[in-house]
């Protein structure tokens, strides 16, 4: 998996490509750990690049969601490709993540 950050105004966002699993989610904790603190904590995930997640990677998105919301922070997930979507649906977390659409993350954050 690659992590990449680019701000734009008080928000990071935080861009995931390959995949996201029981191999690779302690990557995504580790990076929080260094970029997101009380003073950079509004965070948007673009999974427009994600192909693959498993339980082990929404896992750690909950957690950094709730590191996010600890530090008083916004939390959104972006651009989810369908067969993603599909796994959050199954899983019952399309109501427990704040999304954006593609549209929404393009006119929020060009």
């Amino acid at each position: 998996m690659e992590i990449s950050i680019r701000k734009s105004s008080e928000t990071n966002i935080i861009s995931l490509s390959g995949s996201l699993d029981i191999y690779t989610s302690i990557d995504l904790k580790n990076f929080f750990e260094q970029n997101i603190d009380r003073n950079n904590n509004n965070v948007v995930i673009n999974l427009e690049k994600l192909n693959y997640i498993d339980s082990s990677g929404i896992g750690m998105l909950i957690k950094q969601l709730n590191y996010v919301q600890e530090l008083s922070g916004k939390f959104f997930i972006a651009n989810m490709k369908p067969a993603i979507e599909k796994v959050f649906k199954v899983a019952g977390l399309t109501s427990y993540f704040q999304t954006l659409s593609e549209s929404e993350f393009i006119s929020q954050f060009p």
